[in-house]
């Protein structure tokens, strides 16, 4: 991340002020979520831990926007029937603060001339953007997300493994999903992790996915400089994928 002098405001922009407002001091932050951080959690187990219950608070500090830089609050269960059935549970809430707007014309014209950390000028892609705000007349705000999701896993023998994952996911601020679209989205998806070896793993995975409300996918990027994402003509996507992994 850069570690550039503040830019200002030129008085052309027409906001009536030249100093950045999103930003005080001379530099921007290198990155503000390298700051001393608490991680920790409760657990709780029973019935010989065929039962198992956490929850956690993970990397937790003051949530300056960042690269995922997430304050994140989460609760898992785990519970298994058998040797060949088990199922895992978790639900989690994430929140980050003081994010630009990408509604409002002012802190959209910072984003855009280099007056952030992560505008385009320093990070062309995949860099966090600005998000929807509630009221456009905000700088900045402070986005959250929601989720569930489970695992219902069948494993018939030692090598192979069968995961039924359903998950529902609440953007209200095209915050955390890769359309940059704010929705509800929901999912459910088939895998299959293989071991050809102690050493090599596969886990090819198809998945089903839709948003409610807004036809959210096969629209613009979610972040090529343009500060947000353009809604798609389709509300659902099939996503088929996999990766291999070697244990050493």
């Amino acid at each position: 991340m850069q570690n550039n002098l503040l830019p200002v405001l030129p008085a052309s922009a027409g906001f009536g002020a030249v100093a950045n407002p999103l930003y005080s001091g001379a530099r921007f932050p290198k990155d503000p979520g390298a700051q001393p951080s608490i991680t920790a959690c409760v657990r709780y187990g029973w019935d010989d831990e065929r039962n198992d219950i956490n929850a956690c608070a993970d990397a937790i500090n003051d949530g300056r926007w960042g690269y995922n830089n997430l304050q994140w609050y989460g609760l898992t269960y785990y519970h298994k029937w058998n040797d060949h059935w088990h199922v895992s549970t978790e639900a989690y809430y994430m929140q980050e603060y003081r994010v630009p707007n990408n509604q409002n014309a002012e802190a959209e014209y910072i984003y855009q001339n280099g007056g952030t950390p992560f505008s385009p000028q320093y990070i062309p892609f995949n860099a966090p953007a600005p998000v929807f705000c509630k009221n456009a007349a905000s700088l900045t705000c402070s986005p959250t997300a929601i989720g569930t999701t489970g695992y219902l896993n069948y494993t018939p023998d030692t090598l192979n493994n069968i995961s039924l994952r359903p998950e529902y996911y609440y953007d209200p601020n095209g915050w955390r999903t890769s359309t940059g679209v704010p929705s509800f989205y929901y999912s459910l998806s088939l895998g299959w992790q293989h071991w050809l070896s102690p050493q090599i793993e596969i886990r090819p995975e198809v998945g089903y996915y839709r948003s409610l409300g807004v036809k959210a996918f096969n629209g613009g990027p979610s972040n090529t400089g343009t500060g947000g994402a353009t809604p798609g003509p389709s509300n659902y996507t099939v996503f088929g994928g996999g990766d291999v992994i070697l244990h050493f």
